[in-house]
């Protein structure tokens, strides 16, 4: 049950405050490693959502347009979550889909989707795949996360949501512990939600001036405990992959939150 409290959820740049954590989260970020708000074409972001991933059948962009900006209102009412909108927010549609096998669903639709999308708008780089053998049956979702109210909706409608990566300078176990002291309608990201944002944004890890962190898919679950996957800019070019996070917390580590619009 998430903690009532009147003080800020957020700080000012919209990263959450690591109050719930008991897990090592950094208590305060020097902002190395950061995310800069892309500037969101609703138009071409339908379009590559569309084309991509078959998301956005039952709504064209101005719908997909003020259903977030519904989001946005929503949490800027709440003095408590209203400093996330200070930070990077993408919003993103979902297909209306069953989901059995998490990992078969990022193998055959989600994770092609991102290289089209990534490669469709920026045809001088890469998107690579670097996890090997597949993600079939190799995948799940953390019980802690709130991820499952999201596959769950998904197989009833197409979704709106924004993805928020508000969780930076996190532990895994710490991301988990924290959004579980959150409001009811913050859900720990995944994979086809950070997905979903990486088409509706290709270019949201793309930095020619400074360096952005790697974002942990931090409501899924791996075959080994102390490993976790992740998206990650390798130059410009970007790639999927996992590695071990042994429960620690890093400066050039994130999580997103997603929030979605009935939540």
């Amino acid at each position: 049950m998430a903690e009532v409290s009147d003080m800020p959820l957020f700080d000012d740049f919209g990263r959450c405050v690591p109050g719930a954590a008991r897990s090592p989260a950094h208590p305060r970020s020097r902002r190395y490693f950061t995310l800069l708000q892309p500037k969101i074409d609703y138009v071409a972001s339908h379009a590559r959502l569309l084309s991509c991933l078959g998301a956005g059948t039952t709504l064209d962009a101005a719908a997909f347009e003020a259903r977030a900006a519904s989001i946005l209102s929503r949490l800027e009412s709440d003095p408590r979550t209203a400093a996330i909108a200070h930070g990077v927010a993408v919003p993103f549609i979902l297909p209306r889909l069953t989901i059995d096998d998490m990992g078969q669903s990022l193998d055959h639709r989600f994770l092609p989707a991102v290289r089209e999308a990534f490669e469709g708008t920026y045809p001088d780089y890469r998107f690579a795949n670097h996890h090997r053998g597949g993600l079939e049956g190799r995948t799940g979702i953390q019980p802690e996360s709130r991820h499952a109210r999201l596959v769950a909706a998904m197989s009833r409608s197409e979704l709106v949501g924004i993805y928020f990566p508000a969780l930076s300078e996190y532990s895994l176990p710490a991301a988990l512990e924290q959004v579980t002291a959150l409001p009811e309608q913050f859900l720990l990201a995944g994979g086809v939600d950070t997905c979903a944002a990486l088409i509706s944004a290709p270019g949201l890890l793309l930095r020619t001036d400074s360096y952005p962190p790697l974002l942990w898919l931090g409501a899924l679950s791996s075959e080994q405990p102390a490993m976790g996957y992740h998206f990650e800019a390798y130059g410009f070019n970007l790639t999927f992959n996992r590695r071990p996070h042994l429960g620690l917390a890093a400066e050039y580590w994130s999580c997103g939150l997603t929030v979605l619009e009935d939540g």
